[in-house]
């Protein structure tokens, strides 16, 4: 993960783990079991790879998706859907984890039966914190070609406009300046 991903909330990184959202067949990175643990453990969500099965994997993509919508939502000033509220505030109600000081900083504790069961909750108690105390303009959708990524614009003006700067914001401007030295 890139600097640019790591400044940004880990419920809005969850949604990139499907990309191309905007082509007739959105590229999915949470294939298998392992794709999640692998994915929770990278984001810090657990010190060991979780177990995750068949079910979990299900149950975190349609939780990803829920995020997703309702950040598109929040992004266009408008309630999340009931359906998609509901989803999250389940997940984030069922929150066992705490955080603790170690010898590098913070980590997560997971002491339930499900650490990925516990990371999902994190998540979506992120979610929550995100989505539900962000001011307007602060959650938008990337401006760049076939890109609907969310991001959180935590710049001073909130001008943001691309997800990434190193993959839609540098395409962007790739893009401009072939279109200014074709005139």
């Amino acid at each position: 993960m890139g600097a640019d991903a790591e400044t940004q909330p880990l419920c809005l990184r969850f949604t990139k783990t499907a990309t191309a959202r905007a082509a007739a067949r959105p590229k999915e990175s949470l294939l298998r079991p392992p794709d999640l643990a692998q994915w929770l453990l990278a984001a810090g969500l657990g010190e060991q790879l979780p177990k995750v099965d068949e079910e979990l994997l299900r149950e975190a993509r349609e939780l990803r998706e829920a995020i997703y919508r309702a950040a598109r939502a929040v992004a266009d000033a408008a309630p999340p859907a009931e359906a998609d509220r509901d989803r999250i505030n389940a997940w984030a109600g069922r929150n066992d984890a705490f955080r603790v000081l170690d010898g590098t900083g913070a980590a997560w504790r997971f002491p339930g039966a499900s650490p990925a069961r516990s990371a999902l909750a994190v998540l979506a108690g992120d979610a929550v914190d995100t989505l539900g105390g962000v001011r307007a303009g602060t959650v938008k959708v990337c401006a760049g070609s076939g890109c609907v990524a969310v991001f959180l614009d935590t710049t001073r003006g909130r001008s943001r406009r691309w997800c990434s700067m190193g993959t839609c914001g540098n395409r962007a401007k790739k893009d401009a300046m072939r279109v200014r030295h074709e005139r």
